[in-house]
């Protein structure tokens, strides 16, 4: 066996480093076009509308928790834009920011009901609102994520952050059922008679991945949460009452997913859609009423739900 001398075998290490070190260049630079360099910036902004609809419920807890009031606020095709911001500040390391808010105000559709009789399952009083409008909607958004995988063409990654929400409703005029029936009636157009507001604040654990195939590009995440506090703000203005909800440890989910095409090395162009839920919670409520200065806070009296749908047409740059 030939044995080569200390020289000999300097030379050859020497020779064998820099074989390495080309190939490795070259690798690289045969993947200029990664998706996952470190430092990479990335800057989208989308467009598009939101649907959606929240549900506000008083219990009654003496009466065993029965239901006694729920409104629906509902509301379809709100104009909204949406901003994001991603930085890889590690190969397995991302920041992240996003937000996203209506435009302008959208119609709506509002219904309450009430079930005072607890011997009847059919509600007792009903009143509609057509005139129903979503006066605005936001969100904010910022998360932490890291890479269990990340190769040039796919990556999966574990996500934390943090968002809170917001929405914001009218309703004015409409007509009543009161009193199953014995009172049947108008509420004048333009009155107003429920304000009604609901804040999130949602910090969640969630999952990311993403995969790309020459200039197509998909992306998903899934959100949880069982952390959310939320309240909600009820003004009845012909009860002259204002209804004030709170809750803790309430239940979050959301998916989010887009599709898209690199028009350049550094841009493209993508559909999105997201869907959120927020599970209907029991807190408490507490009741102010200005006529008679009354206020009182009761327990599991209030219920707090929202879900919405977002779908939107963006563009993201990568610097």
């Amino acid at each position: 066996m030939f044995m080569p001398g200390v020289k000999t075998a300097k030379r050859l290490q020497r020779f064998i480093i820099m074989t390495l070190a080309s190939v490795s260049f070259a690798a690289t630079a045969d993947n200029t076009d990664s998706l996952y360099t470190n430092e990479r910036l990335t800057l989208g902004i989308n467009m598009g509308v939101l649907s959606g609809q929240a549900k506000e419920r008083v219990y009654f807890p003496e009466e065993g928790g029965r239901k006694a009031s729920q409104l629906n606020w509902e509301y379809s095709n709100a104009a909204v834009i949406k901003g994001s911001l991603d930085w890889d500040v590690l190969p397995w390391v991302s920041v992240g920011a996003s937000g996203w808010t209506t435009i302008t105000s959208k119609d709506g559709h509002m219904e309450d009901y009430d079930w005072m009789d607890a011997r009847q399952s059919k509600w007792s009083d009903r009143s509609v609102h057509p005139d129903t409008t979503l006066q605005y909607a936001n969100e904010f958004d910022l998360h932490l994520t890291g890479w269990l995988i990340n190769q040039p063409a796919y990556r999966f990654g574990l996500m934390a952050g943090y968002q809170e929400s917001r929405f914001s409703f009218r309703a004015r005029g409409g007509s009543y059922d009161y009193n199953n029936g014995a009172d049947i009636g108008e509420i004048p157009a333009g009155v107003t008679v429920i304000d009604y507001k609901q804040r999130f604040k949602t910090p969640y654990v969630g999952l990311v991945g993403s995969y790309r195939y020459q200039r197509f590009d998909m992306e998903g995440a899934l959100k949880y949460s069982r952390w959310v506090s939320a309240t909600d703000f009820d003004e009845h203005y012909l009860a002259d009452k204002n209804f004030v909800g709170k809750t803790k440890r309430q239940h979050y989910y959301a998916l989010v997913g887009n599709l898209g095409y690199f028009v350049t090395d550094n841009t493209k162009l993508f559909v999105e859609g997201a869907w959120s839920r927020m599970r209907n919670k029991k807190g408490s409520v507490d009741l102010s009423s200005r006529s008679d200065d009354y206020r009182e806070t009761f327990a599991d009296s209030a219920g707090i739900e929202n879900s919405n749908v977002m779908m939107t047409l963006g563009l993201k740059h990568l610097f």
